[in-house]
C-alpha cells in the first residue's frame, strides 16, 4: 500500500488536473507526469524506472472523467458521429497495441514521444488567427483504420491519453468547433479503455516499484485517490472562467509543459 504523503501527493495531483482540464481542453497527463517526474525521487522512486505503472495507473484514473464529458456532450449532439465510427475503431486497436509497446520500450523513447506529444499539445492551446484557413484532410475510407490505429499507438507511447492527436485530427477534417471537444473525449475513452486491457496484461513485467495492490501495471490504490480527486475537482470547476481566466491559465500551463520539456532533457 502507498504511504500517506505518496496518496496525498496523488490527491493534489488530481485537484490540479481536473480543475484545469475543466476549464481549457488538455490531456490532463500532460499535467500528471510532469509533476510525479518532479516529486517521486522524494519517495525514492523514479519516473526513468516506473514509466509503465505510472502512465497505465494515471490513464486508468482519468477514464471517469472522459466519459462524462463524452455522455455530456452526446446529451447535447456536440459529437460527430461520423468521426467516431470511422477513426473509434482504429484508436482502440491501437490503445492496446501502444499500452502493450509501451511496456517494452525505454525512457529514452518515453521522453521523445513525450516531448513531441506535449509540444503539438501547446501548439494546439496557442489562439488560431481567424485569418488561418486550414484546408480539409481527405482521407479514403481505407485510411481510417490505419490513421486510428497510429494515433493510439503513439498517444499511449508517449504517455498521452489520446486527447491531442484526436484534437488535431478533429481540426484537419475541420470537425465544428462546438463538437470538436465532445467527439475529442468520445475518441479518448475508446483510447484510454482499450489501454486498459494492454495495461492488465502488459507484454512485461515490472519490479520497480515496491508497492502492493497492482492489478497489471495499474496501481488500484493510488488510481483510486487520482480518480476521485480528479474528477470531484473537474465537477466542481466546470463551466467555469471567463475568457481572460483561460487565457491566463491556458499560458500557465504551456510555460508549465515547456519547463516540464526542459527539465526531462537536462536532469
Amino acid at each position: 500500500m502507498p504511504s500517506f504523503e505518496l496518496a496525498l501527493l496523488f490527491a493534489f495531483i488530481g485537484a490540479a488536473t481536473g480543475s484545469i482540464t475543466s476549464i481549457i481542453r488538455i490531456a490532463p497527463t500532460l499535467v500528471a507526469i510532469p509533476t510525479l517526474y518532479f516529486f517521486l525521487p522524494v519517495f525514492n522512486l523514479s519516473l526513468e524506472k516506473s514509466v509503465l505503472p505510472i502512465v497505465a495507473t494515471c490513464i486508468c484514473a482519468f477514464v471517469p472523467v472522459h466519459l462524462f464529458a463524452w455522455i455530456q456532450a452526446m446529451k447535447v449532439g456536440q459529437v460527430d458521429s461520423n468521426n467516431l465510427i470511422h477513426f473509434a475503431p482504429g484508436i482502440a486497436m491501437g490503445g492496446v497495441i501502444g499500452a502493450q509497446t509501451l511496456s517494452l520500450t525505454n525512457f529514452l523513447t518515453f521522453k521523445v514521444a513525450f516531448s513531441v506529444m506535449a509540444i503539438l499539445a501547446i501548439i494546439n492551446i496557442l489562439p488560431k488567427p481567424k485569418t488561418l484557413k486550414i484546408s480539409k484532410f481527405q482521407l479514403s475510407k481505407y485510411a481510417f483504420m490505419p490513421t486510428g490505429i497510429l494515433i493510439g499507438v503513439v498517444s499511449l507511447v508517449s504517455g498521452n491519453c489520446g486527447r491531442t492527436l484526436s484534437e488535431s485530427l478533429c481540426m484537419l477534417t475541420q470537425t465544428d468547433e462546438r463538437k470538436s471537444q465532445g467527439t475529442s473525449s468520445g475518441l479518448v475513452v475508446f483510447a484510454s479503455i482499450s489501454a486498459l486491457v494492454g495495461f492488465i496484461y502488459p507484454a512485461q513485467t515490472f519490479n520497480s516499484m515496491e508497492l502492493s495492490g497492482f492489478a497489471g501495471a495499474v496501481h488500484l490504490p493510488l488510481m483510486v485517490i487520482l480518480s476521485i480527486s480528479h474528477f470531484v475537482f473537474y465537477w466542481l470547476c466546470r463551466n467555469r472562467g471567463n475568457t481572460l481566466d483561460k487565457r491566463v491559465l491556458s499560458i500557465s500551463v504551456m510555460i508549465f509543459i515547456l519547463c516540464s520539456i526542459i527539465r526531462f532533457w537536462v536532469s
